[in-house]
């Protein structure tokens, strides 16, 4: 019960977060804006977002293989789904570790080698975002607003910094996870610790396929930027800068999202990452109701694509697609 009502608050925060903008850029003008948007460059936007999940998907599948696990693409795709879509809905997008439940509870995949497969890739996610990030960081902190406005962006890299560290001492220091060893007398938390340990005893993997990993993020990221720009372009946005404008999404997308892996009582950062895409387009000279159109449509396009997965996330036991799937 206590989730629950936990959900309901995160849920209430993000709506008054999202009514509050609406209110602030003017629900009407938002409106208007949602009449004029282009559905084509939707579409490309979404077929964009599935490229990329293609790729993620692929990265699993590598891992899993070199794990010693076959498994269908098809199905990692599925699971992939699952997490994605449970990550639009659940605080700083932890929701994504759902995949290593799905792999685990459809598919039959070791707990250890499913959370392995998703946990070390998502180090080189953070580790691109918090440096594509920290380039747009002080690019409008120079060039808009000044070093000294900008403490919300900052806020958002150094927790993926501290995220960072945290899941490289997970995955490598056995010394670290010795410091929780008093976790294994206390129920359920000791699964949570038992799998971890034995993920650990198989990070060579994720150390061998290193540049398979690096490689396929940045082809990801092209999509993943591709998906934001197509999504600007939805609702007519036209950014005026001193470089090819595409690039600029390489550095906004991680810049922006940085906001929704801030503890917050938010869905995902939904609210405040809005609220920072509007803020951030308007330096650039976009209309407040165009931004913070564009900015749901960049949300809500993946869980459009993702509900897809609802069939598939079912599957998995009740109560443990939050537990990523912690039996041995």
């Amino acid at each position: 019960m206590g989730k629950r009502i936990l959900i309901v608050i995160n849920a209430v925060v993000s709506l008054l977060l999202v009514a509050l903008i609406l209110h602030l850029v003017g629900f009407e003008n938002v409106i208007s804006e949602l009449s004029k948007i282009n559905l084509w460059f939707l579409f490309l936007s979404i077929a964009s977002l599935f490229a990329m999940d293609l790729v993620m998907s692929y990265r699993i599948q590598i891992l899993l293989r070199e794990a010693g696990e076959s498994i269908k693409f098809f199905n990692i795709l599925k699971s992939h789904f699952v997490g994605i879509l449970l990550a639009d809905f659940s605080p700083s997008r932890t929701g994504y570790f759902a995949t290593a439940a799905a792999l685990k509870y459809n598919y039959n995949v070791p707990s250890d080698k499913a959370l392995l497969s998703i946990f070390g890739p998502q180090i080189f996610d953070f580790v691109f975002k918090v440096v594509t990030g920290s380039i747009a960081i002080l690019y409008i902190l120079f060039v808009f607003i000044g070093p000294t406005d900008g403490w919300i962006l900052i806020l958002g890299a150094v927790v993926i910094s501290l995220l960072i560290a945290l899941m490289v001492l997970i995955l490598f220091s056995k010394r670290f996870l010795l410091l929780f060893s008093f976790v294994e007398s206390i129920p359920i938390i000791s699964k949570l610790y038992k799998v971890v340990v034995r993920m650990q005893d198989s990070s060579h993997v994720i150390v061998k396929k290193t540049p398979h990993i690096i490689a396929l993020i940045l082809i990801s990221w092209n999509f993943r930027a591709l998906s934001w720009y197509f999504a600007a372009k939805t609702v007519g946005i036209n950014l005026e800068t001193d470089f090819p404008e595409f690039l600029a999404y390489y550095f906004l997308q991680p810049l922006i999202t940085m906001l929704e892996f801030i503890p917050s009582p938010t869905i995902a950062g939904l609210g405040l990452s809005e609220g920072g895409a509007t803020l951030v387009f308007a330096l650039f000279g976009v209309l407040p109701a165009k931004a913070a159109l564009f900015a749901l449509i960049a949300r809500f396009k993946s869980t459009l694509l993702h509900l897809i997965a609802v069939p598939e996330a079912l599957k998995v036991p009740k109560g443990m697609s939050g537990d990523l799937g912690l039996d041995s």
